[in-house]
């Protein structure tokens, strides 16, 4: 019987099953009705191209192909159709019926196939060829062939070694699985083969690339702030800060190095009416001459259907190349007949692309840079020096007395790119004098001062605190007891103050800053004599003799001796007395000060009647006049 006569009689697995069945009495995992393959044209529905049936019903049962890629598994004519169920399918060498199972392993397709006669299990397991069928219709696919118009592509399968070029379907039952070869239903088909020799070759594909290299550089940015005082003690005014800011950077940091491009595929094969004809390929890699493999977007196996295809690709790189970094695509295809009737071989196509170059995307290169005070200072960039320096002045107002609630000066920078900031701030303060209630020499001599060293001497206690003063042995060791004659003690050294004799000048306002001391400390009522006023009309009980005087910032300065740490009034600099040698530390309370004035024989050296301090060095008796001075008019720093 001829080849044709045979596959019209090709049913003979559903008679050879029917017959077993009589005798073998099959069970419910047997396959009812027959097995058929078939074209999917798209005349009918499907994807590929009409007539590749040679010989047979195109649309239900064809039995000879003119490619291995055109046969298709449906469910055949209801009247012989599968019954409903869910089966596995397997292409055969004829011959091959026993072994329509896998083997264990799926076994390299050329090399080493461990199942010579099943074609299928060379390339996918039995579950990427399971489906179901209702009606006689395959419902349901989910492997790897191609499922279209409920018909599965049987590729792919090997070669079969028949010399006919004949292969055999298998479908079996998934019940039970590895099934019974005897219950499964088989389809023989022919695929007719043509010689290279009859086909004109057809057009290789050619591949070409652009390549583009980019980098981040990202830059990290720091700031400093420092002002020349942190606090100002000074006399009226405005007390002037000195800032400067400096802005670091660092050298930048590289990070996302890569390369990306895209990949042009052209298909020069076309049909006789030039529209491009499909042609399968195995994939598309990409790679760069370091070793690293790129990743290309959909570079897998595909037909390419139209003249030109595009694949983006993106190499992702640890760091920047130390040297040149080439670039090289490859696409390969296997061999095929086209469908313009010519034969593509095997092969690949690959290009290169030489010496990448790499693009520096700068981040945070650039900061902008603003102050609380000073406003906004300018910009920097990663060209710049680092550090790179912002001076800049900025003054407040002195209070009268004590000191302000300090202020905070912010120095921010914000980088151009993601807004990162970062900032560094200082606190100044500025002092006035302390407001001390201390009274002047002029109050003491006045009829406000007499009328209380008159009335409220305390039976002469006041003039033993005056004598005790250097143990009777200091300045006023000749004060009477008597309160009226004190009273005109006073005002005969006060009105004897001079500028033209610094020792009368000092011997006065020491007394006035004795007298402070005394009249504000405790025991005092509120209670007056007759009409006169009580001390505490005029002086608070805050007890002088404990106030803290800064002797390093005495106003004014004397003979630029040594600068204090004041300004005094006009912007002047004030005296550092510890340093000058007329006191001997500071802070000090008034009743030390007091105390030390009164020492004999340093500093006082005189006597009451010839009074000389520091042994006559008129310097130093005038930085402790001023002292004294200072403190009776309220200009005196505290030690804050």
């Amino acid at each position: 019987m001829d080849f044709i006569s045979r596959l019209h009689r090709k049913h003979w697995g559903a008679v050879a099953i029917g017959f077993m069945a009589a005798l073998l009495s099959v069970s419910a995992w047997a396959v009812t009705g027959a097995a058929f393959t078939t074209t999917n044209p798209a005349s009918l529905g499907g994807p590929d191209p009409d007539g590749h049936c040679k010989n047979g019903n195109e649309a239900v049962n064809c039995n000879i192909y003119d490619g291995k890629q055109y046969v298709w598994l449906n469910g055949g004519p209801l009247s012989a159709s599968v019954g409903d169920g869910t089966y596995f399918f397997a292409v055969l060498v004829p011959g091959g019926q026993p072994t329509p199972n896998d083997a264990t392993t799926v076994p390299d397709p050329v090399l080493s196939p461990l199942t010579p006669k099943n074609l299928s299990d060379d390339f996918d397991a039995y579950t990427d060829r399971t489906f179901t069928v209702i009606g006689g219709v395959i419902t349901a696919y989910a492997g790897t062939h191609d499922f279209s118009n409920n018909k599965i592509r049987l590729m792919p399968y090997s070669d079969t070694t028949n010399p006919g070029g004949v292969y055999i379907l298998a479908i079996c039952s998934i019940v039970g699985y590895p099934a019974d070869a005897s219950k499964c239903k088989y389809d023989a088909f022919k695929i007719q083969t043509t010689t290279t020799e009859e086909l004109p070759p057809g057009l290789p594909l050619t591949v070409t690339k652009s390549a583009n290299g980019a980098y981040d550089d990202t830059f990290t940015w720091g700031i400093t702030k420092d002002v020349d005082k942190t606090t100002i003690k000074q006399i009226g005014g405005t007390a002037t800060f000195n800032y400067t800011v400096k802005v670091t950077h660092d050298g930048g940091t590289i990070s996302g190095v890569k390369v990306t491009g895209t990949i042009t595929v052209t298909n020069p094969n076309v049909d006789d009416l030039s529209n491009t004809v499909p042609v399968d390929i195995d994939g598309v890699t990409d790679q760069l001459s370091d070793g690293t493999v790129c990743s290309v977007t959909n570079g897998g196996p595909q037909s390419l259907t139209t003249f030109k295809t595009d694949f983006a690709y993106s190499c992702d790189l640890g760091a920047l190349p130390p040297g040149d970094l080439d670039n090289v695509v490859t696409v390969s295809w296997p061999d095929q007949i086209l469908d313009n009737a010519t034969e593509l071989d095997a092969d690949s196509a690959d290009f290169s692309f030489k010496n990448i170059s790499f693009a520096e995307n700068s981040i945070d290169n650039c900061v902008a840079v603003t102050d609380t005070f000073g406003g906004s200072l300018g910009n920097v960039c990663s060209t710049d020096p680092s550090p790179k320096t912002f001076n800049y002045s900025h003054g407040f107002p002195v209070p009268q007395f004590g000191c302000d609630n300090g202020h905070t000066n912010t120095a921010t920078f914000t980088t151009t790119t993601t807004g990162t900031t970062g900032s560094a701030q200082q606190t100044v303060t500025v002092c006035g004098p302390a407001k001390t209630g201390a009274l002047t020499i002029g109050f003491w001599k006045g009829p406000n001062g007499q009328s209380l060293i008159t009335n409220y001497c305390q039976n002469g206690a006041l003039g033993t605190y005056l004598r005790g003063l250097g143990a009777g042995s200091g300045p006023f060791s000749n004060a009477p007891s008597t309160c009226s004659t004190l009273a005109t003690y006073v005002s005969s050294i006060l009105t004897g103050a001079s500028a033209t004799n610094m020792n009368n000048m000092l011997k006065a306002q020491m007394l006035g800053t004795a007298l402070d001391v005394w009249f504000s400390g405790p025991g005092w009522t509120s209670a007056a004599v007759g009409k006169i006023k009580a001390p505490s009309s005029f002086l608070s009980h805050n007890n002088l003799g404990t106030f803290n005087m800064d002797t390093t910032a005495v106003c004014p300065m004397v003979d630029n001796l040594s600068t204090g740490s004041a300004t005094c009034q006009g912007n002047k600099p004030s005296t550092n007395a510890v340093t000058a040698g007329a006191v001997p530390a500071s802070p000090m309370s008034m009743q030390a000060i007091l105390d030390h004035a009164s020492t004999t024989p340093s500093p006082f050296n005189g006597s009451t009647s010839s009074s000389v301090w520091y042994g006559g060095n008129r310097t130093l008796e005038e930085v402790l006049k001023n002292i004294f001075d200072q403190f009776n008019n309220q200009l005196a720093f505290g030690s804050f």
